[in-house]
């Protein structure tokens, strides 16, 4: 019995070897040897390998990292799905309390992206430089003060005057006057308008252009073009919360995968280490051979290798995640994993049922009216439109006329009474650019920058017309091949629940047992790479559609 029992173990450990020279991957699921799985393990593999399931799970199909799924049976806020292995799906235990803010839920990392993420607030910032420049351009409108004295106390002629005024551009193309003027002395008679009565002389007026400046002028077209600037930004800064949002949504899935890739890799080390057990006892009786013990722990070493690098990949997740999950003044906010209880990372990936998502009517023409790129361009365009008016208006004639009324009050200066009479006085002012060059060149530049933007408008929503059918395609694709890793999935537990059974009764091999267990990982691997692809998606697509948050 013990030559025919080495017998058999030789010929494992041939056939083990001629497949360790046929693969070029490292194998995580099975490593091509095992054990028999006595009662004891069968409450650990039923951990990672359930039998039925109803969420949809995506992995990375690399056999270096093979994820398994943690069913949805599991969680304890949902109805238990009956299964064969109903009894050996532990519940997960409860969260701490003081640990549940360590652990960020999708709208928690978009809203820290849309309120505390640096790059959202410099693009938010733009409104402060545009309401600043606007503010400037109104101050093109204000009130002047003008003051103006001069005496004249050494002379032939002793005299003083004082003039004080206030003046103001008005947003319909003229500027209005009014002032106070008190001359009193000796004048030159050729000054004499400079004298005033004693109570001195008040006044006021306006100019207003008749041909050029008449409904557009320099000062009005830097305020309505600054005005145009702050509506200009708010686009800006909204496509800058759509890219950021959705780079913050995809590094939150990928670190729920990296999360879930790594508790499954646990798993496995720990079937593997439980797995021993039986095995020691199995070859203090003689049922199996002293090798099984070595190749077993071949497997545990190789798990560990495995585990330590999806640890790894985990914490560097945590870290590109920290980067948008961010605490209110700013500070990357780094996930405590030892916190992060049994099961979180594959129960959030589950959530959503591929299944049940419907896409968005008419999404092109909601993404048309929604895309901020759009909106922007128009607001250039009408920015362009108000500089192109102005410039055709620098080659109109500049005629203006004005209309100045004055009344002295007080005591007369003269018998005369030459400066009581209330004053009235009408002025026409011309000038008429020749070669208006100046204004020629400008037209033509701004008339090369519309049709550049046009051209740019056109291929702007060329794109985002392409983009939204990118991304539906991707979504549908990712919801297809969710529902079909499922299946997979599935079908290869059931497999591996046979080959089991055949294996307790005598009628298979170890190494049956161990493809049968590998199938299963890498099945479980494509079904969460699947969601993950599927979950960037949906980001990728609540992008395209110009939606601010991560869903559409």
């Amino acid at each position: 019995m013990r030559g025919i029992r080495g017998g058999c173990c030789l010929v494992v450990l041939l056939l083990l070897g001629a497949s360790g020279c046929k693969t070029t991957k490292p194998d995580v699921g099975a490593d091509n040897a095992q054990a028999p799985m006595p009662t004891s393990t069968e409450l650990a593999l039923a951990q990672i390998l359930p039998v039925q399931y109803d969420e949809q799970v995506a992995g990375e199909s690399s056999v270096d990292e093979i994820q398994l799924a943690i069913p949805e049976s599991a969680q304890p806020d949902i109805e238990p799905v009956e299964s064969p292995a109903e009894e050996l799906l532990p519940l997960p235990e409860p969260e701490p309390a003081e640990a549940m803010f360590m652990q960020p839920t999708l709208e928690e990392v978009v809203s820290s992206v849309r309120d505390n993420f640096p790059l959202v607030i410099q693009a938010a910032a733009a409104r402060g430089i545009a309401s600043g420049e606007a503010l400037s351009a109104h101050g093109a409108f204000d009130h002047k003060l003008d003051f103006f004295q001069e005496s004249q106390p050494l002379d032939f002629y002793e005299n003083y005057q004082t003039i004080a005024g206030i003046k103001q551009k008005t947003l319909w193309g003229g500027e209005v006057f009014y002032g106070y003027k008190l001359g009193r002395g000796f004048f030159e008679p050729w000054f004499e308008e400079r004298e005033s009565n004693e109570g001195g002389e008040f006044s006021g007026g306006f100019v207003a252009p008749i041909i050029r400046d008449r409904w557009i002028d320099e000062n009005r077209a830097k305020l309505w073009q600054a005005q145009l600037e702050q509506q200009r930004v708010e686009p800006e800064i909204l496509a800058a919360i759509i890219h950021h949002v959705r780079n913050g949504s995809k590094f939150y899935w990928e670190w729920i995968a990296a999360g879930a890739t790594r508790d499954i890799t646990e798993s496995l080390l720990d079937l593997a280490v439980q797995r021993n057990e039986g095995l020691i006892t199995m070859v203090e009786v003689e049922e199996k051979a002293e090798i099984d013990l070595v190749d077993n722990r071949r497997i545990i070493v190789s798990r560990e290798s495995k585990l330590i690098d999806a640890q790894r990949k985990l914490e560097q997740a945590t870290v590109k995640l920290s980067l948008y999950y961010r605490t209110p003044d700013g500070t990357p906010l780094l996930v405590d994993l030892s916190k992060v209880p049994k099961g979180f990372f594959t129960r959030v990936l589950y959530e959503l049922d591929p299944a049940n998502l419907q896409l968005v009517p008419d999404d092109e023409l909601i993404a048309q009216a929604q895309r901020p790129e759009l909106q922007e361009l128009r607001i250039m365009r009408q920015q362009l439109n108000i500089a192109l008016r102005q410039a055709k208006n620098e080659t109109q004639p500049n005629f203006d006329g004005g209309v100045k009324l004055a009344q002295d009050i007080g005591g007369a200066t003269s018998s005369l009474r030459d400066k009581s009479e209330f004053e009235l006085e009408i002025r026409l002012t011309v000038d008429v650019p020749l070669e208006r060059r100046k204004a020629y060149g400008k037209i033509r530049s701004l008339r090369g920058k519309i049709a550049q933007l046009t051209s740019k408008n056109q291929f702007t929503f060329d794109k985002i017309t392409a983009d939204v059918r990118i991304a539906r395609a991707a979504l549908e694709a990712a919801q297809g091949r969710v529902a079909r890793a499922t299946e997979s999935f599935e079908l290869a537990i059931r497999m591996q629940e046979a080959e089991q059974e055949l294996f307790r009764q005598g009628q298979s091999t170890l190494l049956n047992l161990n493809i049968r267990e590998k199938q299963s990982a890498e099945a479980a691997a494509a079904r969460i790479q699947a969601q993950l692809e599927y979950q960037i998606a949906r980001a990728d697509y609540a992008a395209a559609l110009g939606s601010p948050d991560s869903a559409f």
